[in-house]
């Protein structure tokens, strides 16, 4: 057992998790998916502990273990922390529990501000699948259009049953909600989605992005399936992380 400076004794699994949420969030700062916005969480398996980053103002690159918000279902914080100055709590943190209460399924929640992503949306163009990593959306990503920040349960609920059970949620005029099963999944889906936004925007000057078919990205998901391609990501980037010699 490890104990942080919360009241409660802390597993090694919930330990390890906040470890990997510290890597996630400097990996999406790295990325550009988060910044002076965004945050991400993970929930403790089997239990209603919900770890979440920090809000607004915090450098996202530089996030460490010690400054993870632990809060639970209910909403109520459980772990503020301070570290080197107060952090803030995530302003839109129902995004986070809503999700997490409604897809028991979901290991990780992201809300993202990633430029191209957030620029589809504004432009009211659907994320489409456009590239061979992007698979995973072919299912849809449903467009929540509504600009305001999610600082209430009705926002909360609403945006939760926009996403429903797809992968990612455009914010239309604000950013996106990703999620996966494991933070690895959650990793995976916002590098990609990304990706394929910048992808999808910058074909319209050669004419548009030309579709492919449902039945090329049904073979395609088989072909993907299993663990192997996520942990691969995290792994680059978890490389790049610790190569920057910043203290987790």
């Amino acid at each position: 057992m490890s104990e942080l400076t919360d009241k409660r004794k802390i597993s090694a699994e919930e330990f390890e998790l906040r470890r990997k949420l510290a890597i996630m969030c400097r990996v999406a700062g790295m990325q550009g998916s988060i910044g002076l916005y965004g945050h991400i969480s993970i929930r403790v398996p089997d239990s209603d502990i919900v770890l979440m980053t920090p809000g607004a103002g915090s450098e996202k690159t530089e996030v460490r273990i010690d400054q993870i918000f632990v809060f639970n279902l209910a909403g109520q914080i459980l772990y503020h922390p301070g570290g080197d100055k107060p952090m803030q709590i995530p302003a839109e943190w129902r995004i986070h529990t809503q999700i997490h209460k409604d897809r028991p399924e979901i290991g990780s929640v992201a809300h993202l501000h990633a430029r191209a992503s957030t620029l589809l949306g504004i432009a009211k163009r659907d994320i489409v699948p456009v590239y061979s990593q992007a698979g995973f959306l072919a299912g849809g990503v449903p467009t929540w259009d509504d600009p305001r920040m999610v600082l209430d349960d009705t926002s909360a609920v609403a945006l939760s049953k926009t996403l429903g059970k797809n992968v990612a949620c455009q914010m239309r005029g604000h950013g996106s909600v990703v999620v996966g099963d494991t933070c690895e999944a959650a990793l995976s889906a916002c590098t990609y989605i990304e990706e394929n936004a910048q992808y999808q925007i910058d074909a319209e000057a050669l004419g548009g992005a030309k579709p492919f078919s449902e039945a090329m990205w049904e073979g395609l998901r088989g072909e993907r399936k299993g663990t192997w391609g996520h942990r691969l990501l995290w792994d680059y980037w978890e490389r790049k992380v610790v190569s920057q010699g910043i203290p987790l």
